[in-house]
C-alpha cells in the first residue's frame, strides 16, 4: 500500500548514452536531508509479480557520486547490490549506467525504436526510506517520443510518492499509439507499441469488454486510471501485473489466426484480475516487500492458480473465447497434471512457497517432483467453484469468494485461515478436507464435482502428451518423453519401463530394435509400433559411452483429457453452465456407434 511521506523527492534524470547500444545513464539528485546522512543506495534483486532473483545490478556500472560544487567523491560497494556514499554537505548527484537489453515484462529493454523501464531494474533507492518520493525527467531521447505510465504527470516530471509505487509502475518510452476508453467512472488507456498482423479496433473492443466485466464482478474499479502497455515482438509473450497498469508482451503474427486473439484476451484478463487479487488482495507476507531478497508467500497458489482459472470465466463471459476454446485449454492443463509425477511429491503450498528455487529455475527432474502453482491451482480453482456452486445452490460461486474477501478485507492483507473461512461460509462444508487434500495435500483432483455442477463430462484417452513429444502409442506404452526434434530422453516417468530398463535424462537414444534414428519423430514411429507386453531394444549414449536397454512395453496410461457437454445434463446443471461461461449450453453431438 503506497506511504505518504513530506520528505523531499529524490529526482531522477534518464538519458541515452546510445540507444542502439541498450546504454542508459541514470542519474539521481539526492535531496541534501538524504544526502547528508551517508545513505546505502541498492538496487533491487527482483520485482514484484515474479518470484525469482534475477540480480539487476549485474547490468549497472560506471557508479558516480559528485557533491553540490562536482567534485567526485569514493563510493564503496558493500554487497552485490548496495553502494555506501560519504555523507555530503548540499545535495548530491549519484550517476549510472544501466544496460537495457532484454525485452521481457521483468526487465529493461531500449532501443532505437523504443524502451520499456522497469522500476526495480532501473532506480537505486536508499534502503532505509522507501517512503521517499521521487521526480523522474527524461532528456536525449528522440522529440517524438512519449511516455505512457501509470505515474501522474506534473510540469513535465514523473511523480511517485514512494518507492513502492515507482517500482510498481512501469514507463514505456516511444512512439506508440495511444488509445483510451471510460468504464464506471475510471479511465483506461492502451499504448500499443510496435506492428502487428491485427485488427487494433479488435485488440481496443476486447480490452474494453475484458475491464467492463471485472468491473461487474466488483461494482466498480479500486483506481480511477490505468494503463495497459502492450508491445508487439517476434516470439514474445508475457505480462506482468501491476496496481494501475500492466506490462503485456505478444506475437505480432499471432493474430493471423484466432487462437491468436483468444490467447491475447486471456493474458490480458489474467493480468487484469490481478488489480485484485494479489496487488490488492494479497497475502500479509506480500504486503511489505524486501527487494534484496526472496519473499515467501504460501498462497501464490491463490493469487496466481486462481487467476488463471478466472481468466477463462473473464474471456467466455465477454464473449470474447467460446467454451470449446476453453474446454481444449483446461482440458491440457488437467491432462498435463494428470501425467506429471510430481503431482504426488509436492503439494500447492510447497510449490507456492519454493517458486523462488523450482517453479522459475526448472530442471529435467522437474516433472518428477514438482507442480506448478499456476497449472494445479487453475484446476482447484475451478473444483472451489464447483464446491461453491454446488454447495450454494448455484446461488454463489468463486467470484464471490473474492468480493466477500475484497469487502471485508480491502486492502489489509489475507491469511490462508481467512480464505478458508469465505470457503467455508459459500459452501457451507468444512474446508478442511479440501485443504487437506487439494491445498495442503497430494491428493488427485477429482474431476465429479466439475461434472456434477456444469453437465460435463470428462473423457480419458491415450495419446501424445501436450508439452513433450511422447513415446506412447495409441496402446504401448514406453514410459518416456523425447525433445521435439533430437532423439534425445527428455524425462523418465518413475516406475514406468524406460525407468526399469535403466535408460535416463539426457541420454542420445542411437538405435531401436537394431535401427537407426536420426530424430525424435523417427524414434517415436520406432517405439510407437511395439504392443503392449512386447519388448523394445534400444541402444543409447552417455558421456561418450554406448549402452544397451532392454524396454518391456506396457499398457498406455491415460494421457490425455476431452472436456464436453454431457447429453445427460439436467436443467439446473445447463443453467449454472450458462451462468458461469456466459454462453448457451452447447449443443451434444450424436454419438456413431
Amino acid at each position: 500500500m503506497p506511504r505518504h511521506s513530506s520528505k523531499d523527492p529524490i529526482r531522477a534524470l534518464l538519458r541515452p548514452l546510445a540507444l542502439a547500444q541498450h546504454e542508459l545513464e541514470v542519474e539521481l539528485l539526492l535531496p541534501a536531508d538524504l544526502s547528508r546522512q551517508g545513505p546505502l543506495m541498492s538496487l533491487p534483486a527482483w520485482t514484484p509479480g515474479s518470484y525469482l532473483i534475477r540480480d539487476y545490478a549485474r547490468l549497472l556500472d560506471r557508479v558516480e557520486l559528485r557533491d553540490a560544487r562536482g567534485r567526485r567523491w569514493p563510493v564503496e560497494k558493500v554487497d552485490k547490490q548496495s553502494w555506501k556514499l560519504p555523507p555530503l554537505k548540499g545535495e548530491a548527484r549519484l550517476s549510472y549506467r544501466l544496460f537495457c537489453n532484454e525485452l521481457t515484462v521483468r526487465t529493461n529493454h531500449m532501443d532505437a525504436t523504443h524502451a520499456h523501464l522497469v522500476g526495480a531494474a532501473t532506480f537505486l533507492h536508499s534502503r532505509d526510506e522507501l517512503d521517499r518520493p521521487y521526480q523522474v525527467n527524461f532528456e536525449g531521447f528522440p522529440s517524438s517520443w512519449d511516455a505512457a505510465t501509470s505515474l501522474p504527470e506534473r510540469r513535465g516530471a514523473l511523480l511517485a510518492e514512494d518507492y513502492d509505487t515507482l517500482v510498481d509502475s512501469p514507463i514505456e518510452l516511444g512512439t506508440f499509439r495511444r488509445h483510451a476508453f471510460r468504464s464506471l467512472g475510471s479511465t483506461f488507456e492502451v499504448a500499443i507499441t510496435g506492428p502487428h498482423r491485427g485488427d487494433e479496433g479488435r485488440i481496443l473492443e476486447g480490452t474494453r469488454k475484458i475491464v467492463d466485466v471485472c468491473g461487474s464482478w466488483f461494482g466498480g474499479f479500486p483506481f480511477r486510471r490505468y494503463v495497459f502497455l502492450l508491445t508487439f515482438s517476434p516470439g514474445a509473450r508475457g505480462g506482468l501485473e501491476h496496481r494501475s497498469s500492466t506490462s503485456l508482451l505478444q506475437d505480432p503474427f499471432a493474430l493471423e489466426e484466432p487462437q491468436g486473439y483468444h490467447d491475447l484476451f486471456t493474458l490480458v484478463a489474467h493480468e487484469f484480475f490481478h488489480a485484485w487479487n494479489v496487488k490488492r488482495i494479497k497475502d500479509r507476507r506480500l504486503d511489505r516487500f524486501d527487494y534484496s531478497r526472496e519473499n515467501h508467500s504460501r498462497l501464490l497458489w491463490f493469487h496466481e492458480g486462481l487467476t488463471s482459472y478466472l481468466q477463462h470465466l473473464v474471456v467466455m463471459q465477454a464473449g470474447l473465447v467460446p467454451f470449446q476454446a476453453v474446454a481444449r485449454s483446461l482440458a491440457g492443463t488437467w491432462g498435463d497434471y494428470a501425467q506429471r509425477a510430481g503431482m504426488r511429491e509436492q503439494s500447492l503450498e510447497e510449490s507456492s512457497f519454493d517458486a523462488w528455487i523450482r517453479q522459475y529455475k526448472p530442471n529435467e527432474f522437474s516433472p518428477n517432483s514438482t507442480v506448478g502453482y499456476y497449472d494445479k491451482g487453475s484446476l482447484v480453482g475451478w473444483l472451489m467453484d464447483a464446491h461453491i456452486r454446488l454447495g450454494s445452490g448455484g446461488r454463489r460461486n468463486l467470484v464471490d469468494l473474492f468480493r466477500r474477501l475484497w469487502e471485508q478485507k480491502g486492502e489489509g492483507g489475507i491469511s490462508d485461515g481467512e480464505i478458508r473461512s469465505a470457503f467455508a461460509e459459500l459452501t457451507g462444508e468444512d474446508p478442511g478436507a479440501f485443504w487437506d487434500a487439494y491445498i495442503a495435500g497430494r491428493e488427485t483432483l477429482p474431476a465429479d464435482p466439475i461434472e456434477r455442477a456444469f453437465g460435463l463430462r470428462f473423457e480419458r484417452g491415450t495419446g501424445e502428451a501436450t508439452d513433450v513429444a511422447s513415446t506412447s502409442g495409441p496402446g504401448a506404452w514406453a514410459g518416456f518423453t523425447v525433445h521435439r526434434e533430437e532423439p534425445s530422453i527428455l524425462n523418465v516417468v518413475p516406475g514406468g519401463p524406460a525407468w526399469k530398463a535403466g535408460l535416463s535424462y539426457g541420454m542420445e537414444v542411437l538405435a531401436v530394435d537394431g535401427w537407426r534414428v536420426d530424430s525424435a519423430p523417427q524414434l517415436r514411429r520406432r517405439v510407437q509400433g511395439g504392443r503392449p507386453g512386447g519388448t523394445v531394444e534400444v541402444l543409447a549414449a552417455t558421456r561418450g559411452r554406448v549402452g544397451a536397454y532392454r524396454l518391456r512395453l506396457e499398457e498406455a496410461p491415460p494421457s490425455t483429457i476431452r472436456i464436453a457437454p454431457d447429453a445427460r445434463a439436467t436443467k439446473h446443471q445447463r443453467d449454472r453452465f450458462e451462468a458461469w461461461s456466459g454462453q448457451p449450453f452447447p449443443r451434444v453431438r450424436a454419438r456413431v456407434r
